[in-house]
């Protein structure tokens, strides 16, 4: 449930309006006349979403932010300006990806978020566990990753999109490890599940009465020991993954949508940008093939909201650049049309 109780003061609240309506002001200058910008509020939560024209998924870019903070969301809005200026300027030269490429692949941040939330949160949600944890082949203790990647949910993380002071059952959440040094270290539980967390709730319970689940909240992946630029070098031939426009958590399997991928020769980015792509594939399969993690860390505090049973909740991904040793890259529409085969298994 929202903390709508514990908002800033007035004070506060009257500055960070006029700090978020200068920012977004700025915003329609920067990106011209046909940005569209859209702000909604709701219980306390602060929302702006902006797009390059009408929305059309896989082709036109888009950024928002949300927060239980107005001064906080409007400083978020030049970084995203940032954002889709960079990615306007991608689309407009990428080419179409005919078909699956292979090859190690750094993922940004913002792609990186969206695997640690489908990999790690979606599958360490106790319900989830239960269910998927055979065909998963991995259980709580065994290893997920090769390299030493720690992500934590951090529901009291305020002011970000996902936090929260007690869940819809009540119970005063806790932080929890998901995965230490690469193992999987915990679970995320409600009342009904909370055996799997020494018989007490990690107050992850999310939904209306009759129908609460365990949700994961806000995602953070501890930072690695190596830059960007320095994870980019050490690739001879392969891609980066950019932007993130959505992802999915099906069964044992996960999907990451991006609008770009870049080649990379010799340690160095190329012109050549193909999109929208796609990445479909095993869990377990996939997290095997993180072998770095970067340092620097990137928030987004998202304004889209997650939806698992048709219940909605926030969320938030904190999160450096990934280096996977092999990545297959497909195109999107052909992840799309697996989608809709939904007895098929996707792969």
């Amino acid at each position: 449930m929202p903390d709508a109780t514990t908002g800033p003061p007035a004070a506060t609240r009257d500055s960070g309006e006029q700090a978020l309506r200068a920012a977004l002001e700025t915003a329609r200058t920067g990106l011209g006349a046909g940005a569209r910008i859209v702000r909604d509020e709701s219980d306390g939560l602060c929302r702006v979403r902006i797009t390059l024209g009408p929305a059309r998924h896989g082709r036109t870019p888009q950024w928002g932010v949300a927060a239980y903070d107005r001064t906080y969301v409007a400083g978020e809005v030049a970084s995203g300006v940032r954002q889709l200026l960079d990615d306007r300027a991608l689309v407009a030269r990428r080419r179409p990806l005919p078909g699956p490429v292979s090859g190690p692949t750094l993922l940004t941040p913002s792609a990186a978020g969206v695997l640690v939330h489908e990999c790690f949160g979606h599958t360490s949600e106790a319900d989830n566990y239960l269910v998927h944890r055979k065909a998963l082949g991995l259980g709580l203790g065994d290893v997920w990753t090769r390299a030493p990647l720690t992500v934590w949910d951090r529901p009291t993380a305020r002011p970000y999109a996902g936090s929260y002071v007690r869940d819809d059952e009540g119970t005063v959440p806790r932080a929890v490890p998901l995965v230490r040094e690469g193992r999987w270290a915990g679970l995320l539980t409600d009342r009904a599940t909370r055996a799997l967390s020494a018989g007490r709730s990690t107050g992850h319970g999310r939904g209306a009465p009759g129908a609460v689940a365990p949700r994961c909240s806000v995602l953070e992946v501890g930072p690695g020991t190596r830059s960007e630029t320095e994870l980019l070098g050490g690739i001879d031939d392969g891609w980066v993954l950019g932007t993130a426009i959505g992802g999915f958590s099906v069964r044992e399997h996960l999907i990451i949508e991006a609008l770009w991928a870049r080649r990379v020769r010799a340690g160095r980015l190329t012109a050549d940008v193909v999109g929208p792509v796609a990445v479909c594939a095993p869990k377990v399969a996939l997290a095997r093939q993180i072998t770095a993690v970067g340092r620097e860390i990137q928030v987004h505090s998202s304004p889209y909201a997650c939806v698992k049973d048709s219940h909605e909740v926030g969320s938030t991904l904190i999160s450096p650049s990934l280096l996977l040793g092999r990545c297959v890259l497909r195109p999107l529409g052909q992840v799309e049309r697996l989608l809709t085969r939904t007895s098929a298994p996707v792969h």
